[in-house]
């Protein structure tokens, strides 16, 4: 744990997702009067690198992008990275990005394809780092043997799910990265807006947005989320805040950015993401205003103990890689 404050990055996944090009210019106007310097993307975010593209974003900001073959039903080849790899830069109207990441781990096929495709895209000048999203910890380990023995570029970043109900890869994940120097980039702070929420408004089912009950997303986080455990863990959640006096989701990004195995000294980062104006400020501003209380960290540790039994790695290895050959 550490005083200074990790990497704050712009997450494109829900805000840029269906957009037009004037209103991307909007957000990245506040993005730059705040300070944010990265945006993460990926080519499966709907119109978002194509807006990133049109705005000319790579000239004020690091822009990342993501090659999520494996979340689709083509194989992850080595050339379906490549081709992959090819439009993403052509839509973002660049030569070269900071991190390409490997969305999801494609488990239908070896590794090694995907593997010499990035480190061809590397020696290339197409990328500066090379990232693992969605990875599962022997997986990791997989990929740097493989990447060892052949010669290829070395991962050095993970992008994962993490908050004060996902913390899985604290014993299992987290050791695996420092061992091999990778800094690890947590998405979802909120536990994809969980944490914001109320018991009643899932029991009764009255969520909007992408928790509404009767969209396939929706369904997907009530599947997720929607258990006694974690109905219980979030009463609980509620309370840590009250007693702390602050919002719910100003302590999960507290607790993420300063409480947690988050190391801004070894590079890590928090993704965050909203919509509005006021949601940009003051994310931004409780990601650089520093922990939580220890007496809250500890009640917060006890959340965890509550859902751990029942605790997802992420969105791809919990649902939708468990669905793929089932429908």
């Amino acid at each position: 744990m550490t005083q200074s404050h990790p990497k704050i990055i712009f997450g494109s996944a829900v805000t840029l997702w269906n957009v037009d090009a004037k209103e991307t210019e909007t957000h990245l106007t506040l993005l730059e009067e705040l300070g944010i310097k990265d945006i993460d993307c990926a080519e499966q975010y709907g119109n978002a690198e194509e807006n990133l593209g049109k705005t000319n974003a790579s000239l004020r900001f690091n822009v990342d992008t993501k090659c999520s073959v494996a979340m689709g039903p083509d194989l992850m080849t080595k050339d379906m990275v490549l081709d992959h790899a090819k439009e993403s830069l052509r839509k973002l109207g660049v030569k070269s990005i900071d991190v390409y990441y490997l969305h999801a781990p494609d488990r239908r096929v070896p590794f090694d394809g995907s593997l010499e495709a990035m480190d061809i895209l590397y020696r290339a000048g197409c990328y500066k780092r090379f990232g693992l999203s969605n990875y599962l910890p022997h997986e990791v380990e997989e990929v740097v043997r493989i990447c060892k023995e052949r010669g290829f570029v070395m991962p050095s970043v993970y992008q994962g799910n993490y908050s004060p109900v996902a913390r899985r890869p604290d014993g299992e994940l987290f050791p695996i990265l420092r061992k091999h120097n990778m800094a690890f980039y947590a998405y979802s702070p909120l536990a994809g807006g969980f944490l914001a929420k109320t018991r009643d408004v899932l029991v009764h089912r009255l969520a909007k947005g992408r928790w509404d009950p009767n969209t396939e997303l929706g369904n997907l986080y009530g599947y997720l989320y929607n258990k006694p455990n974690y109905l219980d863990a979030l009463e609980r959640w509620g309370q840590i805040a009250a007693q702390e006096g602050i919002s719910k989701p100003e302590l999960a990004y507290r607790w993420v950015a300063f409480n947690s195995h988050i190391r801004a000294d070894l590079g890590d980062a928090v993704i965050f993401g909203a919509s509005q104006e006021s949601h940009f400020r003051e994310t931004v501003g409780w990601l650089r205003k520093g922990p939580v209380s220890e007496l809250a960290a500890e009640k917060i540790d006890r959340v965890w103990d509550l859902v751990k039994k029942d605790a997802i790695w992420d969105n791809f290895n919990n649902y939708v890689e468990s669905n793929r050959f089932t429908k």
